[in-house]
């Protein structure tokens, strides 16, 4: 079962300026294992939450556990 996976970020709308909640992609895991589906993800740090944008988590809720997968660990 596949799963993306994102991190959210606060941002301000641009035609009316109210603060809004998106999600970014940043990793996708397949049958095939795990990989980055954003350079800039490989950045952030272990602690950052992410969100499991199209199925179940499936013990992935931080930056930290997307590499450890990737890692092979």
């Amino acid at each position: 079962m596949s799963t993306t996976f994102g991190v959210k970020v606060r941002v301000k709308d641009y035609f009316d300026g109210e603060e809004i909640d998106e999600v970014i992609e940043v990793a996708r895991r397949t049958s095939g294992g795990m990989r980055w589906v954003n350079n800039l993800a490989i950045m952030l740090g272990d602690e950052v939450p992410v969100v499991a944008i199209d199925n179940s988590h499936q013990g992935v809720y931080t930056i930290g556990d997307i590499r450890r997968i990737i890692d092979g660990g």
